[in-house]
């Protein structure tokens, strides 16, 4: 009988992991790269990328493909779902009530085996809404007198 293989934890690993506990920007490898290179500076991409693969494997994080810029990570690992600003590319965790179980019986009777299923919401964040919005909609600026 052949035994399971046990993961080893190794620096790359728990410095990769710590680069993402408590972070809710859902950043690119190439960012926790960057945080992890501040600590270990001969740390490569590649392990870097190597560590996440792993932390995804085992439940810890989890991978984001949110639009064509490539695999996000996220360390929140319970249901939930997202929101992506379309001004600034922001991220933000969605954790919404839902009325009922979305049906996906149509799925089953066509074959499909769902094991889990996200939303995403597009649109613009609230920083990039007012942006856009003219300044005579918005109302006087906090501080400000009308006449």
């Amino acid at each position: 009988m052949r035994r399971a293989a046990r993961k080893r934890t190794t620096r790359q690993l728990e410095q990769v992991f710590k680069a993402l506990q408590g972070d809710h920007t859902h950043p690119f490898a190439h960012e926790i790269y960057q945080r992890v290179h501040k600590q270990l500076p001969r740390i490569s991409l590649a392990t870097v990328y190597r560590n996440l693969h792993s932390l995804v494997d085992e439940g810890k994080i989890r991978t984001l493909l949110l639009d064509a810029q490539g695999a996000r990570f996220d360390p929140e690992t319970s249901q939930h779902d997202h929101f992506v600003c379309e001004g600034c590319g922001r991220v933000v965790d969605l954790f919404l009530r839902q009325a009922g179980p979305v049906d996906l019986s149509s799925l089953a009777e066509q074959g499909y085996v769902v094991t889990t299923h996200t939303l995403t919401v597009h649109g613009m964040c609230q920083v990039c809404a007012a942006r856009r919005t003219p300044r005579s909609q918005r109302g006087p600026r906090p501080g400000k007198r009308t006449v």
